[in-house]
């Protein structure tokens, strides 16, 4: 008799280790299930952004929103600095460049005066693009040794009358080596000078 008491107070003590591990089992069985749906929530906002980002996604929407009008002012400033070519790029950034309105260029056919030009008409593109899509107004401009290169007599007028259009409102910083050449062309003056391993400013 006594040994039936104890193997029944055994069998109760076997079957409550058992509940605890089973309650043990099942907490972790949620834990994990809710580890689960948080991964797959994660992973369908991952799908998604990926989808977004693609060149297929909405980087393309907004490409082609703002091409026909990237394409327009490229054009514009080509004109501008009198160099008549019909620029255009595509969704993939590639350009192709007609001349006489059949020709078909690429940027290296150009001298290096011509693609100066080019250079100039898509920063001062993208200059306005910002403004137009951050509606902010960029009143800074600095050009580094911009007109120390290829452009030429022509190219450095036109330079400067596209500046001029810009307006009060926007200071026009450009540094360049041909100062003596130029003087006469800019509002303000400020040289930089060595002198006796020190750097002396002076304006006019």
């Amino acid at each position: 008799m006594a040994s039936e008491i104890a193997n029944t107070i055994s069998d109760s003590t076997n079957l409550n280790d058992e509940k605890m591990r089973m309650r043990t089992l099942a907490e972790e069985a949620i834990e994990f299930v809710t580890q689960k749906s948080g991964v797959l929530d994660t992973q369908r906002l991952h799908d998604v952004a990926s989808a977004l980002l693609k060149d297929t996604g909405i980087k393309t929407a907004i490409i082609r929103e703002y091409l026909p009008v990237m394409n327009k002012l490229i054009n514009k400033y080509l004109t501008a600095m009198d160099f008549y070519v019909h620029f255009e790029l595509d969704d993939s950034f590639q350009e192709t460049i007609k001349s006489r309105g059949r020709d078909v260029f690429t940027y290296d056919s150009f001298s290096e005066g011509e693609k100066r030009r080019l250079d100039l008409a898509i920063l001062f593109t993208w200059r306005q693009i910002a403004k137009m899509k951050n509606s902010v107004n960029t009143n800074i401009m600095i050009l580094d040794e911009i007109l120390d290169g290829a452009l030429d007599g022509a190219g450095i007028d036109y330079f400067l009358s596209i500046m001029n259009q810009f307006g009060e409102n926007t200071n026009v910083f450009v540094i360049s080596h041909k100062v003596d050449q130029m003087i006469e062309r800019f509002d303000q003056v400020i040289r930089v000078e060595k002198k006796n391993d020190f750097s002396v400013i002076s304006s006019s």
